[in-house]
């Protein structure tokens, strides 16, 4: 069919009453490539209100992909920082809450941190005094592991909160490492200081017997989209568990459909 003949089909079909045939014709446009983004740009205005709720709709989803996309390409690059990967992550969640508005609230909380002399010991001070807390209690939650919802309600993960702290010790020039040890997530500085988010930012020093495991951009990110993944597997919220599911899979260079159903194709 021709392709212009094709579109005037489905923007008839996307005024129908029936929310299957509308998404139906959804599916469909959004197959169009970039003729859909064109059509979406003739139309998103029209006089029929449901024509328009559809454009937005589509409008909403291609913005979506796209940020997917640049989100998976972003973190291929080495000079993408962890936290700058964890504002993508929250803003690919939630569109609302923009990369802006997150670094803004941070500097709400903080204040301006560029003229103070970073150390260990102060950052602990820090985050104590402005009470990021890893709660008592070992649940899963998406609010956890999502930057937003941290800085609001000051309850975080390990692995959150140490990227968190992580980063405002680099407004302080202060380096921090993020590390695991005996499956828990700590920092460590060069005077192998730990601290550790769990035990209300308690700092120690590295003994000489004590292993610890270094963990790169990669190692954190995926660990907070692997409990993403779970907090949504567990809540049931099927939409999130595609979602981080694509991203999961996307940057493990694999396909949704080598997971198990309800998600893929693999057999149980």
């Amino acid at each position: 069919m021709n392709p212009n003949k094709r579109i005037m089909a489905l923007l008839t079909l996307l005024q129908d009453d029936d929310p299957r045939i509308a998404s139906l014709a959804m599916e469909q446009f959004l197959s169009l490539g970039p003729l859909a983004e064109q059509a979406i740009a003739e139309h998103q205005e029209s006089q029929d209100p449901q024509l328009r709720c559809r454009m937005h709709q589509l409008s909403t989803i291609l913005s979506r992909r796209r940020a997917r996309v640049g989100f998976i390409a972003s973190m291929s690059a080495d000079d993408t920082s962890l936290w700058d990967g964890l504002l993508q992550l929250n803003e690919l969640y939630d569109p609302r809450r923009h990369r802006q508005s997150m670094t803004a609230e941070l500097t709400k909380v903080f204040g301006d941190l560029h003229a103070q002399p970073g150390t260990t010991p102060r950052l602990a001070v820090l985050m104590r005094d402005n009470e990021f807390t890893v709660p008592d209690e070992d649940i899963l939650d998406v609010d956890l592991y999502l930057v937003a919802r941290v800085l609001q309600t000051r309850y975080g993960s390990p692995a959150l909160l140490c990227a968190l702290a992580q980063h405002v010790a680099a407004q302080l020039n202060w380096s921090l490492t993020i590390v695991l040890q005996l499956g828990r997530f700590k920092l460590i500085d060069r005077n192998n200081l730990l601290l550790d988010p769990t035990e209300g930012w308690r700092i120690s020093r590295l003994k000489a017997e004590d292993g610890v495991h270094p963990c790169s951009r990669r190692d954190v990110l995926f660990c907070v989209l692997s409990h993403l993944f779970l907090a949504s597997l567990v809540d049931g919220q099927l939409r999130d568990l595609y979602h981080f599911g694509d991203l999961l899979t996307a940057l493990n260079g694999t396909d949704l459909r080598d997971l198990p159903k309800p998600l893929g194709d693999l057999a149980d």
